[in-house]
């Protein structure tokens, strides 16, 4: 068992369940000079902790009142000078990632015993004192993570060769579906190259606690990655089966396109992007794929405009319908490829406007598709000064509820 002396462990906070304590006491009053303060209910844990200021902090994750993200924070709010360490079920361990993004710095599995559990509670308090960002991880969690990560990766692995085959199978037909397989294909192995290579790195026990959180969450992110590009091709593969369903919701446009814009200038802060919206733009819709819908042109148009010129977003509610442009100044994109483009899916158009974009937004055709989901057009327009406007318009919210009506 550590020795929590060697750590400066003065006083500690369990947050768990009546049987869990009782063992947990059990092991640390072994530790004469050390201050053990329980709780089994959340609410009196986050008391006890403001009163206290313990320099560790040992709770399950899930309490009678709330649990989860909420009880960290209220538990760091309160006591903001404590590590924590939180106990977590083995199928719970999807949670373990988002545990260390929010401050955590150890867990420990439910089925833990208890000298164990006061092991990296000892650790805990050595790497909080000798290095911001350390972590620790009991045994049991860091084999559970690998097995986790090793799972994710044979399905990654699996999903490239089933992209590979299907490949092969078009090979004889379409050349522009052959190139989006290829671009496809690599933007799928980077962020399972990553992963692979984190997997190496996490089988290795010499890895300092501050590289494995680092490791972890770069895990994170490609794997995010992997999913955007997945949802991406199931969203156009169900376009084209006609199975896609919208989730539609009366809603208003225009704080949507504010927080496009300003995602969009932390991205590219070279570009200055400038919006003129409307101050209510309400709509029948689904928001997140209109969100996508505009992030797309967005993002197309910063990607492609020269350094220093403007990027233009305008959102107007008019007879017509609610319509949104975005104009840029870059080489602009000829018509002949923009109707290739919203015509095919797998056209070299597509090719064009996705080239370096890893996977992010929806794509030119996609984002025509989702438009017209919503009883709407898109439609690009190359300036005579150079430069590109890309524009939709969707109904009113009044006028697609109407036609509904009509049409029913």
């Amino acid at each position: 068992m550590a020795d929590t002396n060697k750590h400066m462990v003065r006083s500690v906070l369990l947050c768990d369940t009546p049987g869990a304590i009782s063992a947990l006491h059990a092991v640390m009053r072994r530790q004469p000079d050390l201050v053990v303060d329980v709780s089994t209910d959340a609410l009196r844990a986050i008391e006890a902790a403001a009163r206290t200021r313990p320099d560790v902090i040992g709770c399950r994750l899930s309490m009678d009142g709330f649990g989860g993200i909420e009880l960290l924070t209220r538990l760091q709010v309160s006591s903001p000078g404590s590590a924590i360490v939180v106990r977590l079920g083995v199928d719970d361990l999807a949670r373990a990632s988002t545990c260390l993004r929010s401050g955590v710095k150890g867990v420990v599995a439910t089925d833990d015993d208890a000298e164990t559990c006061l092991d990296v509670i000892a650790a805990v308090a050595g790497t909080s004192a000798g290095g911001e960002g350390a972590v620790v991880l009991s045994p049991r969690v860091a084999l559970e993570l690998a097995v986790t990560l090793a799972d994710r990766l044979t399905e990654a692995v699996a999903l490239r060769d089933e992209l590979d085959t299907l490949r092969l199978s078009v090979s004889q037909g379409s050349t522009a579906k052959a190139d989006f397989l290829s671009n496809i294909s690599h933007e799928l192995r980077t962020p399972v190259t990553v992963a692979k290579g984190i997997a190496y790195v996490l089988r290795n026990p010499s890895v300092g606690e501050e590289e494995r959180t680092e490791f972890l969450n770069s895990l994170q992110d490609s794997l995010d990655s992997l999913m955007v590009l997945v949802d991406e091709i199931i969203t156009m593969s169900d376009l084209e089966r006609g199975t896609f369903e919208l989730r539609l919701a009366e809603i208003d446009l225009a704080p949507i396109i504010h927080a496009v814009a300003g995602r969009a200038r932390g991205r590219h802060p070279s570009v200055r992007i400038e919006a003129s919206v409307g101050a209510s733009l309400q709509t029948l819709a689904d928001a997140d794929r209109l969100e996508g819908v505009i992030e797309e042109l967005l993002e197309n148009a910063c990607r492609y405009s020269p350094a220093g010129a403007p990027v233009e977003i305008t959102a107007r509610s008019m007879s017509e319908g609610i319509v949104v442009s975005v104009t840029d100044r870059g080489e602009g994109l000829d018509r002949t490829v923009a109707k290739r483009s919203f015509d095919e899916p797998f056209s070299t158009g597509e090719g064009v406007l996705r080239k370096e974009k890893a996977g992010v937004g929806v794509g030119l055709h996609l984002a025509r598709q989702l438009v017209i989901e919503h009883g709407g057009t898109l439609w690009t327009d190359p300036l005579p000064g150079g430069g590109t406007r890309a524009a939709f318009c969707v109904p009113l919210a009044g006028a697609r509820t109407t036609a509904q009506t009509d049409a029913g």
